[in-house]
């Protein structure tokens, strides 16, 4: 039997010709809702921030400062300063999405379901802050001026500028390779061997491994397996300090990167909310017509990424 083709007589409306159909059917038993639960996966990625006005700016400031240099009391103090970071800004973007019931749908449905097909509305608004931060978390190593961090490279790269530019560069890309535990140890070491704007140590420790749903097994396999599961000599797998998940939104089979264990509020993904989303009846400028139920979706969000360096990536093999 050939798949049915599902059309919408009227998109935008729900109508007895339509979406609705069903729901005047006198011979249908039941009408069962599709799933419709969204979990937002992206939220360990991100910090939220409130703009003023419709864009948002944020910059880095620095407390480090030099050691301490030997000079005797009667020699000219030594004076140091603090080095000036990096600034981005956020633009607000306006979305909306709206739905109406036509008056004779509401009269003459037979299952009472219309209402609840309405309810998707937040559903979608939420689902559009998890392709929002998917949009990001899929583009670390892209250039274009959309996907670059606050200093202006990509946000996984190997050439990102110490704000004390004297320093020279840092990276937290990795060479693209598979995920094995040798490689997952090399990114770990690469992790904690991060230093500041002066060449002093941050050690930052890995907290997590995150890969898509292809890797899922790998990962499972790396951190439960008592002995390294790509070694023969019953090596002693020692991963015990550190958590795997998957997040089911990244396009890339192979990519694979750590997390580490600096505050949440340096994250660099920051999600910015204006207008969450919510939603409000909706009432159309004809006032003569019979659609009745209407109902709107609006929120205020942006995207943006600051400097990431909690972040260890790879693009895998």
């Amino acid at each position: 039997m050939a798949a049915e083709v599902l059309l919408y007589s009227q998109p935008g409306y729900i109508d007895r010709n339509g979406v609705g159909a069903d729901a005047l059917d006198k011979e249908m038993d039941k009408l069962r809702a599709r799933s419709n639960e969204t979990i937002l996966q992206g939220a360990r990625f991100i910090r939220t921030a409130t703009p003023r006005g419709g864009v948002y700016k944020e910059a880095d400031y620095g407390t480090g400062l030099e050691l301490p240099r030997k000079s005797e009391d009667t020699d000219q103090m030594p004076f140091v300063t603090p080095v000036p970071g990096f600034d981005v800004s956020i633009s607000v973007v306006n979305f909306r999405l709206a739905i109406q019931v036509e008056q004779s749908m509401i009269e003459d449905q037979i299952h009472p379901v219309v209402k609840k097909m309405m309810s998707g509305l937040l559903r979608s608004g939420k689902l559009n802050i998890e392709y929002g931060i998917a949009d990001k978390m899929n583009n670390l190593t892209s250039t274009d001026a959309a996907y670059v961090g606050a200093d202006g490279v990509a946000v996984a790269s190997s050439t990102h500028p110490f704000a004390r530019r004297e320093t020279g560069t840092w990276s937290n890309l990795e060479s693209a390779t598979a995920l094995t535990t040798t490689n997952l140890f090399t990114a770990m070491k690469n992790l904690r061997n991060r230093t500041d704007e002066f060449g002093y140590k941050k050690v930052i420790m890995t907290r997590q491994l995150v890969g898509p749903v292809d890797l899922l097994k790998k990962m499972a396999e790396i951190k439960e397996s008592k002995l390294i599961p790509e070694n023969a000599l019953n090596t002693a797998n020692t991963q015990t300090d550190w958590t795997w998940s998957v997040y089911d939104y990244l396009t890339d089979t192979n990519a694979w990167f750590l997390l580490g264990d600096r505050p949440a509020d340096e994250n660099g993904l920051i999600f910015v909310q204006k207008v969450a989303p919510n939603i409000k009846p909706l009432e159309g400028r004809d006032k003569a017509t019979d659609i009745k139920w209407g109902t709107r979706l609006r929120m205020r969000v942006g995207f943006g990424v600051h400097i990431w360096d909690n972040l260890q990536y790879n693009q895998g093999a």
